[in-house]
């Protein structure tokens, strides 16, 4: 018996240690070198990277070219395999490493044609922009080379090897950025079909821009000072826009697209269970996006603060993933000191602060699309009609390399307007797009850190294409600002709104508006610049940006908590942020609450909920069974009122929904009332009841107790490859009950929301917050794989040092690359 739990012992003990092994090897071997010092040739001299408690890098170089390069290789120790999937997915060329699981995705992005229309504006690069991009690519490349044998451990799963990086890769990064946040195609279309099933009066309300809690940022009618008279300097004599009025630049579809490494045939069964997480990641990240999540950013004046300087937050709300989409870094070589957020894979900094400006970000919303009805040949397949004769289209074939299989060819069809995304009986829709116009990838915000004040942010935002970013901007001396910088077309017709016929020129892109014609302000007389997705121009402002603005309930909010306030500190603006008060909700709870007095709910659940909303304080809390009624009863009203129209397709209707039923709750217009109801309170009590039903449905309880919001919102943040068995919980965050809804300040969905937080203090740049929902680190080995999570989840702050006397205090490890073979 002895001899027998002797051998279990060295069994265990061998299995230990084989565990341990493997472990190390493929986790814990590939974490990269922090201090001491390592060869980065191409380097002209020296570059130190200090590292803090949280592993957020300080390079220090002698020139922005040596900066870039040391970006680029300590992006790549961080991040390596996130950049490679993001400009795989931006190319096109996931099936090359995951097989044809992610086909579909490959075609979408193939068609867009991103990857073509980075290869060619990389070759259009300003060379001051280029030599910088190259050092950047050059950094990512030595550090492929020196450990190709200690890659990530994504890449030991998958059993690949990266390609090298080039600058065009960058530039496709920032097509996939493009389509998360301008994508509106399908939009159109479904407003086109609702348009046509609810007839033209009622897609007026459906389709109604107006909201009573909008807060315009220029343009009020009502607001005599907004600050746009003093946007602009009045000794600026080269302010002129470059872009002719009456000219656009055709984009040039090619056939040079990149290829990667030949697949590697026979594959085992792991990949294709990893390919099916990514390919899940991948395609649903981009729709929650589109409902409507977006970002907040706001700026006051040293009116509203107590130390009497200006105050800017920002936290922008996209895919909430791990490892994070934002990387923190900071970055000084002569004429650059600035810090702040940058993408993976991209150069400089996106989002931060200098020396003496900062500046934050949230997705305006700008229609950058246009979607063209073509007419096509039925005797000549190739052939489309323009102004009563057959043009030939461009057929380009692709050819997607699938892992383990045949390659796989595509044939996109491209007219004068752009590649056919849609067919739909006769009938084919291209697509045209500012992203894919030359020059569209090329030119976007990775240059601010450079700008010193409110004139040269101006010249920088000047050059930015887009995507389309309401930018808000503080500076040392005192002044607040806004921009909203993009390329925005100007239509010889119409708004682009819905499908446009595309045989005619009647509907022509005519060129972009105007530079100084976009909305921008400098100082507004209230001290205080807030957006959030929601309508940012008024009446008075007349060039066409769209109408498809967001919900306007979280920048209310804002401005509720903020307009009266002198006293406020960083960390007031970080318990904006955090706020979880939902308006919508509140709205619902006070009309059910009236109308449970005429009409009852049938549901017993439905009038204890009912009965228990005249406590409710408006707080979305995780443990609020309240706050999950409100919502199922705002889905199921809305459903009531539009089902007659589009029936069970009520998900076709995508806009401003919650002030669409607001506006009918708060109106009761008569012809918006189903016939099956008297009065808007008997659908009230419908919708209470069929909510009730749908959470006891979903929850799989009848109980109420079993109906908090953190059974149906609970936060899920996965890694790429980590959505089931031990890789969700090795490499993945899941369950956790959050507070807040769609419509807070803290917008939270179960796998959506602020993908960094920013408050940037002008007084005291030390005092400024800068911190991720995970770690810096996409290396689950890492100590800073995840240990910023609990501060982001709980609302807590992580002040990022700036001086050199902050920073030192603060360093925990220092690398030195030096020059070398």
């Amino acid at each position: 018996m002895r001899a027998i739990l002797r051998i279990i012992c060295w069994i265990i003990a061998v299995v230990i240690v084989a565990i341990g092994a493997v472990a190390w090897w493929f986790i814990y071997r590939p974490l990269p070198q922090l201090g001491g010092g390592a060869s980065l040739p191409g380097l002209q001299q020296e570059v130190t990277i200090e590292r803090d408690g949280w592993g957020v890098p300080h390079i220090r170089a002698s020139s922005v070219e040596d900066l870039a390069e040391a970006q680029g290789y300590v992006m790549a120790q961080d991040r390596l395999w996130q950049m490679d999937l993001l400009r795989r997915a931006a190319r096109g060329q996931l099936s090359e490493i995951l097989g044809d699981k992610t086909l579909l995705i490959d075609k979408e992005f193939r068609t867009y044609g991103f990857g073509r229309a980075a290869e060619r504006d990389a070759s259009l690069l300003e060379p001051e922009a280029a030599k910088i991009m190259e050092a950047y690519s050059h950094g990512v490349n030595k550090f492929i080379e020196q450990h190709a044998k200690t890659l990530p451990l994504e890449f030991s799963l998958l059993g690949y090897q990266p390609q090298p990086w080039k600058p065009s890769d960058t530039l496709a990064i920032s097509g996939y950025m493009y389509r998360t946040l301008t994508n509106t195609w399908e939009r159109k279309l479904n407003r086109a079909k609702v348009t046509e099933r609810v007839g033209a009066d009622r897609a007026k309300d459906l389709f109604s821009e107006a909201a009573a809690l909008d807060h315009f940022v220029v343009g009020d009618p009502d607001v005599l000072d907004d600050g746009s008279q003093r946007s602009a300097n009045e000794d600026d004599e080269d302010d002129d826009d470059d872009l002719p009025p009456d000219t656009v630049l055709k984009a040039r579809l090619r056939l040079n697209d990149a290829q990667g490494a030949p697949a590697v045939a026979g594959f085992p069964d792991l990949t294709s269970a990893l390919s099916q997480s990514v390919q899940e990641f991948l395609a649903d990240s981009p729709a929650e996006i589109r409902q409507g999540l977006g970002s907040n950013n706001w700026v006051v004046s040293g009116a509203h603060t107590a130390t009497r300087k200006p105050l800017l937050a920002n936290d922008t709300h996209l895919e909430l993933t791990i490892p994070p989409i934002w990387y923190e870094v900071h970055l000084t070589a002569p004429c650059w000191n600035v810090k702040g957020f940058t993408l993976p894979g991209a150069p400089m900094v996106v989002i931060g602060h200098n020396d003496h400006i900062a500046w934050g970000f949230t997705n305006n919303g700008a229609d950058v699309q246009d979607l063209y009805i073509e007419s096509f040949n039925p005797s000549s397949p190739d052939e489309y009609r323009v102004s009563n004769t057959w043009m030939k289209a461009q057929v380009i074939d692709e050819t997607i390399r699938v892992r383990g299989q045949a390659d796989e060819h595509l044939q996109i069809t491209a007219t004068r307007h752009g590649p056919v995304v849609y067919r739909e009986g006769d009938k084919a829709y291209a697509l045209r797009w500012t992203a894919t116009e030359p020059g569209g990838l090329a030119n976007s915000y990775n240059w601010l850190g450079h700008a010193r004040n409110w004139k040269e942010f101006r010249d920088v935002m000047k050059r930015v294409w887009g995507p389309g970013q309401n930018a808000v901007y503080a500076d040392v001396a005192g002044n607040i600002g806004y921009i909203m910088a993009a390329r925005v077309p100007i239509r010889k017709k119409g708004h682009g709104e819905v499908p446009v016929p595309g045989d005619k020129d009647d509907y022509e892109w005519t060129g972009y508006i105007p530079f100084d014609q976009l909305p921008q302000a400098l100082n507004p007389e209230s001290g205080l610049i807030v957006t959030a997705n929601a309508r940012v121009v008024g009446q008075k402002y007349k060039p066409y940006l769209t109408d498809r603005w967001e919900e306007p309930y979280r920048t209310a909010r804002i401005y509720d908590l903020l307009h009266d306030r002198h006293d406020l500190r960083p960390e007031d603006m970080l318990r904006v942020q955090t706020d979880t008060y939902s308006y919508p909700h509140v709205f619902l709870a006070e009309q059910l609450t009236a109308a449970a007095k005429t009409a009852k709910p049938k549901d017993p659940r439905a009038q204890k909920l009912i009965e228990g909303l005249k406590d409710w304080n408006g707080i979305a809390d995780a443990n609020s069974p309240e706050v999950s009624f409100l919502d199922a009863v705002r889905r199921a009203a809305l459903d009531l009122l539009i089902e007659p129209y589009l029936g069970k397709d009520t998900s076709l209707y995508q806009w401003r929904t919650t002030t669409f039923l607001q506006r009918i709750l708060t109106d009761r217009p008569s012809k918006w009332l189903p016939s099956s109801f008297k009065n808007y309170d008997e659908l009230l009590a419908a919708a209470a009841d069929a909510a009730a039903t749908k959470l006891a449905e979903q929850s799989k309880s009848e109980r109420i107790e079993d109906w908090a919001w953190k059974r149906f919102n609970s936060l899920d943040m996965f890694h790429p490859i980590g959505h089931e068995g031990l890789l969700k919980t090795f490499l993945s965050i899941t369950d956790k009950p959050q507070s807040g809804t769609a419509y807070s300040v803290r917008a939270a969905t179960k796998h959506h929301g602020p993908a960094m937080r920013f408050v940037a203090n002008p007084g005291n740049w030390d005092e400024s917050i800068l911190l991720v929902p995970a770690g810096q680190s996409g290396q689950a080995g890492s100590s800073h794989y995840s240990d910023q999570f609990s501060y982001w989840f709980e609302g807590k702050p992580i002040f990022a040092p700036f001086s050199d006397a902050a920073e030192a205090r603060a360093r925990k490890h220092t690398l030195v690359l030096k020059p070398g073979p």
